[in-house]
């Protein structure tokens, strides 16, 4: 049996400029979550563009990166992500690199993955079935406005894989932790 060892880099998506990418793989602290709540309530209309219960991000220009990333900050980084992971059993070998856009749910769940583009080894399917194991246990604080609860839409990113089989008996642990 075969195990695969994996070098995986996320990056933010330079082809979709107009999208906004946050990345879901390192979480906040404690300590960072809860300046976050504090100051969501103030930057909500500043930072979020929103139609019924459903919000996304707003652009900003080369001149307000520093506007984007504190929003970024506020409203799309995780409070829990998953310290290890099973990757799925018929995850192809080799390299990939896929863009695809998600949600966050009202309850602070990944959902609405849509797969955009694929290179390399993966097609589509296993592309989805990958991040969906990757982000299966990722957690964000719900967005909750004037008692209102809402979601984040429209969000992108990309993801670069280098899959590589490893025998066995290299007593590789198939519960891989990538954030060592």
């Amino acid at each position: 049996m075969k195990i695969f060892l994996f070098l995986l880099l996320f990056s933010p998506s330079l082809l979709f400029a107009d999208f906004t990418s946050c990345d879901h793989k390192v979480a906040m602290t404690e300590e960072l979550l809860q300046k976050v709540i504090k100051h969501r309530e103030s930057a909500f209309s500043v930072c979020l563009d929103c139609l019924g219960s459903n919000c996304s991000l707003k652009n900003w220009n080369q001149n307000q990166i520093q506007n984007e990333a504190i929003c970024k900050r506020l409203f799309c980084t995780p409070k829990k992500v998953t310290s290890g992971y099973e990757i799925p059993a018929s995850t192809p070998s080799g390299k990939t690199n896929f863009t695809y856009t998600y949600s966050i749910s009202v309850d602070g769940k990944i959902l609405d993955i849509n797969i955009l583009n694929v290179e390399g080894v993966f097609n589509k399917k296993d592309s989805k079935k990958f991040l969906k194991a990757l982000t299966r246990k990722t957690e964000y604080e719900p967005l909750i406005h004037q008692g209102n609860e809402y979601s984040i839409t429209d969000l992108t990113s990309s993801m670069s894989l280098n899959m590589l089989f490893r025998d066995e008996s290299l007593l590789i642990p198939r519960l891989l932790n990538f954030f060592l």
